[in-house]
């Protein structure tokens, strides 16, 4: 849609050279009803007619510049602008300058990419490069997208974007495309330029895109800010929510932040939604015991530990439905290798993929039941009772701690502590 929108851009503004210059009245029209094959067959004998009667002496090359050839990476604002300094003759002159625009114009509707490239490159060694040249490098830069040289891209949208600062939708593209490689510092300039001019009239989604960079640089103060922004917009993103609380929690410090959107959040998860409930109520357990808030403290670590349970037994009901497929797939197996029935041999392919589906699905539970810690919860449920003199309890919970093989000697010794004091009448 950009790429059409440029392409009528370049169409009008084509024609408006083709008005001021006085040339090419035969095939402006041709232009306007899009009959491009036939406008450039009038432009190239022009172009052809030009050159064959220029000056020996002006050292005009006879090929144009060839796409192989271009150094992807210049500067070629600087290098038009110290012309005089390059080994082929470059002047001003409108006519051929507007007939090449027009070429590569009609090469860029005919999807002949690297012809409209040429032209674009012949057309900038005729003029002086002034703002109203900022849409052929724009133009360079979406054709060499086009034709995967993205580093190509960028230079030329960069080119674009120095000529005219003002138009800040150069901005914005930069900053996206930047932003998924490893230039995040660059891409933040541009985004928060584009966010700045715009201002309440940004998109919310840009504020996820600079709170992803500012994330990725290490700068957590920008990406939680940006994170709000962004939920002022949409309060009920709850994977939004969990990440600022998560954020605020792990990286800022900032509790009363992790506590707000963390509990948020979790009146918005659906039913599935168990890793994001289960380390939420984690973590607002944490905060809360922090706050000496002992009762809902444990009523978090306690839902957080029944999340787990359920994780658990996904993972056993997945592990028996391996088993099962397993069993099945033998059987085919045998009868495929002894009979040479190969009428079942469909039925074995369709168990292979859905054993390879369980078992995908399998490491992501086992995975998701990891980030519960959940030997670490034990322990801290048994921390809670014990300082809430629950002692019994607080021994329970120890003892499941050290079964799951954490803080085993720290564990061991508290249960101790505890023994001594029930004995003693504490």
């Amino acid at each position: 849609m950009k790429f059409k929108s440029l392409i009528l851009y370049l169409s009008i503004f084509s024609i408006l050279l083709l008005i001021d210059n006085g040339s090419g009245q035969d095939y402006v029209a041709l232009i306007q009803q899009n009959k491009f094959t036939d406008a450039l067959q009038i432009i190239q004998l022009q172009l052809d007619e030009m050159y064959s009667s220029r000056s020996i002496d002006k050292k005009v090359p006879d090929s144009y510049v060839a796409i192989g050839k271009i150094e992807e990476g210049i500067d070629l604002k600087k290098l038009f602008t110290d012309r005089k300094l390059q080994p082929y003759f470059i002047e001003n002159n409108d006519t051929l300058y507007t007939l090449h625009i027009n070429a590569a114009l009609c090469y860029l509707n005919m999807f002949k990419y690297k012809e409209a490239v040429q032209h674009y490159f012949q057309a900038l060694r005729f003029t002086t490069i002034s703002e109203k040249d900022h849409t052929i490098f724009y133009s360079l830069a979406l054709l060499f997208k086009r034709l995967n040289k993205y580093d190509a891209y960028l230079t030329y949208l960069e080119e674009a974007y120095e000529i005219k600062p003002d138009n800040y939708d150069y901005s914005l593209e930069l900053a996206l495309a930047l932003a998924s490689g490893k230039n995040k510092k660059k891409a933040l300039f541009h985004l928060n330029r584009y966010i700045q001019a715009k201002g309440n009239d940004t998109p919310p989604e840009l504020y996820l895109t600079a709170a992803n960079c500012y994330e990725s640089i290490g700068d957590f103060i920008n990406a939680g800010r940006y994170y709000q922004l962004y939920l002022t917009i949409h309060p009920d993103d709850a994977a939004i929510q969990f990440a600022l609380g998560y954020l605020a929690y792990t990286k800022i410090s900032d509790m009363k932040l992790a506590y707000t959107s963390l509990s948020k959040g979790l009146s918005l998860y659906g039913d599935s939604d168990l890793i994001r409930k289960g380390i939420s109520h984690a973590i607002i357990g944490d905060i809360t015991s922090m706050d000496l808030n002992y009762t809902e403290s444990l009523n978090h670590y306690l839902q957080a530990i029944q999340i787990s349970e359920r994780i658990h037994q996904s993972i056993e009901d997945k592990k028996n439905s391996i088993e099962g497929i397993k069993i099945k797939i033998n059987t085919i197996k045998s009868t495929l290798l002894d009979k040479k029935d190969i009428s079942l041999y469909p039925e074995y392919q369709s168990l292979m993929d859905e054993l390879g589906n369980n078992e995908l699905e399998l490491r992501r539970l086992e995975h998701e039941y990891s980030k519960l810690t959940v030997g670490e919860l034990y322990f801290k449920i048994a921390s809670t009772y014990e300082n809430t003199m629950q002692y019994q309890q607080a021994i329970d919970w120890y003892t499941r701690a050290i079964a799951s093989g954490t803080k085993i000697r720290e564990s061991s010794k508290k249960i101790e502590k505890i023994q001594l004091k029930i004995s003693r009448g504490y």
